[in-house]
């Protein structure tokens, strides 16, 4: 088993290439055809990925949990315009690349993507030549665009808006500059459509790029260290900002972040000005140097890293012998250093489901509900409510789910439109009636304004109706390699009194598989809190790495009794707490 650090599922958070955000100018690579493989340092195994439609510049910006990745190919030089690309695993073949333009646009960037579906990036309306055209933030909600830039009163000329990463719980970072050409860091929530400023708390005023964000909230960028006029990278988690400079750089920009605050960026050493060298940062281990083996053009390294995933997957972009900027995907490497040494990971758990709910108005004004979501039972039905102001519920369908606990339906009821205004939609356990089946298990915020891309808040309720909120958590997995045995400690809130069943599963959060390795219940107090709690199992035997599909840990409604029934899941299987490993 490979223990990988986490990225950005949660983000993947991406962000675009050094130089391109300081110079606010829109600049996309295309990439190449070939895919060359290579083993490079901090073990990490190197492909190169490029469209055969530009095979002379291609950047790869960033990577989901799922392996889907955005980037884009075109320099952005004049009649080199910038093209948006989505490329999907497993393959990652030509036919395997999805345009992805806003439209209208001359030129277009993929710059972030999330679990869920939604991507955003910057477009242009013309392409004069690298810092001479206009760019502007947009988001993509299921295939709908909409532009998204910072309103300011002092814009700069031309206008330069970009975002840059995005969450799963839609939230969206980017900068603009202004009309003296500093940069601004900011948030965008893209389902309230409101902007929030992110700033270094000991150096307000200085010129900031945010360029990703992950699920816990924390952002990632790089901005001017008003102490030594350098380029400096950044985490602000809680509140808390780190500066992050890599010794021995002269400059250092951070451009993506995971779920365990692992960052990500391309550094400038002191010795060459002209070389360009990819870095990862954890808390736990400091700074460590990742070059693509294939990255070395007139004598220098040429390697930038923009995303990283939860399961450690890297991809930038580097510039080749012949001054060809390619793509490339760097995955952790097969050895397994999981069953060679002792290992301790920590993870967010999160509430399970997770998704997106939108109402719409169909034919005679009745409304129509799309509900996108994952972490659900396997094989499940849901009874999907709309509760009115009042709250006055009224049934808009039945929600099914797939085998691998997701589910993508358009429900059309006969609840009229005048119901949606201050009303939210809410999931239920089953669709049997009985209590059990009408505890609610997800639910929305109200819906005012607009009524499309409203997130699932899970919600956690017991059989005598009493509510617990939302479930939240952390864990920690140990792996002892003298005892071959991996250790499970978990801190949560915000469950149902009582023994909750726990698994190592095989694929993701987003993607349930089968059993791996059971542990024993884990056990939440009268307060519905699990306190510091640690199961250990036996890997023995275990020689090879992870699976291609990954694992993760999950938490259950239900008991290890009550979950299944003649092998298939039960209304107890509900997951609650999930985290990919």
């Amino acid at each position: 088993m490979r223990f990988a650090k986490k990225a950005s599922r949660r983000i993947a958070a991406a962000a675009v290439a050094s130089g391109m955000v300081a110079a606010g100018t829109l600049a996309l690579a295309s990439s190449a055809s070939a895919a060359t493989t290579g083993t490079g340092a901090a073990g990490y195994n190197f492909t190169t990925l490029d469209n055969n439609h530009d095979l002379t510049f291609n950047q790869l910006l960033g990577i989901n949990d799922e392996g889907l990745i955005s980037g884009y190919f075109g320099s952005g030089a004049a009649g080199h315009p910038n093209k948006g690309y989505l490329l999907a695993p497993p393959a990652y073949g030509q036919g395997s690349y999805t345009n992805e333009n806003f439209p209208g646009s001359v030129q277009t960037q993929v710059t972030g993507l999330n679990n869920r579906g939604i991507t955003v990036g910057f477009w242009s309306n013309t392409n004069m030549g690298v810092g001479m055209d206009a760019n502007f933030g947009w988001v993509n909600v299921d295939g709908h665009f909409r532009q998204a830039d910072f309103p300011t009163s002092s814009p700069a000329s031309p206008v330069t808006d970009q975002l840059l990463g995005v969450n799963d719980s839609d939230i969206a970072v980017g900068f603009y500059n202004d009309a003296n050409g500093n940069s601004h860091g900011y948030e965008y929530n893209i389902n309230t459509n409101r902007y929030s400023p992110v700033v270094d708390p000991n150096a307000p005023s200085a010129s900031l790029t945010a360029a990703a964000i992950n699920d816990n909230g924390d952002v990632a960028g790089f901005y001017t260290n008003p102490s030594t006029g350098n380029t400096d990278g950044f985490l602000l988690s809680h509140g808390r900002f780190t500066d992050l400079s890599v010794p021995g750089s002269s400059s250092t920009s951070a451009l993506g972040v995971n779920n365990l605050d692992e960052v990500v960026g391309v550094f400038v050493p002191n010795s060459n000005k002209n070389a360009l060298e990819g870095f990862t940062w954890t808390p736990q281990r400091g700074f460590t140097t990742v070059n693509d083996p294939h990255g070395m053009n007139d004598g220098n390294l040429t390697t930038t890293i923009n995303g990283v995933n939860d399961r450690g997957q890297l991809v930038g972009f580097y510039v080749d012998a012949n001054g060809n900027t390619d793509g490339f995907l760097a995955t952790p490497g097969r050895t397994d250093a999981f069953t060679t040494s002792a290992v301790t990971l920590n993870l967010h758990l999160q509430a399970m489901p997770q998704g997106t709910v939108s109402l719409s108005k169909g034919v005679g004004g009745d409304l129509s509900a799309t509900v996108d979501a994952f972490g659900l039972t396997p094989g499940s039905s849901h009874t999907v409510e709309l509760i009115s102001r009042d709250n006055f519920a009224q049934v808009l369908g039945t929600l099914t789910v797939n085998s691998v606990g997701q589910a993508d339906m358009t429900l059309d009821s006969k609840v009229k439109n005048m119901w949606a205004l201050g009303s939210r939609v809410e999931i239920l356990n089953g669709t049997a009636g009985d209590p059990v089946s009408a505890e609610p298990i997800a639910e929305t915020t109200r819906f005012y304004g607009v009524l499309t891309g409203y997130s699932l808040r899970s919600v956690e309720v017991g059989p005598n109706g009493t509510g617990y909120g939302t479930p939240q958590g952390t864990a920690a997995i140990s792996y002892n390699p003298a005892a071959q045995t991996v250790t499970v400690t978990v801190n949560a809130s915000g469950l149902t009194p009582g023994a909750h069943a726990a698994h190592i599963h095989d694929g993701s959060c987003m993607s349930q598989g089968p059993v791996q390795y059971m542990l024993m219940d884990f056990v939440a107090n009268s307060q519905g809190q699990i306190v510091n709690q640690s199961r250990t199992v036996s890997v023995t035997g275990l020689t090879g790495p992870i699976t291609a599909t990954g694992w993760y840990l999950n938490l259950h409604q239900g008991n290890s009794n009550n979950i299944l029934a003649n092998g298939q899941p039960t209304i107890n299987f509900r997951p609650l707490l999930c985290a990919n490993i």
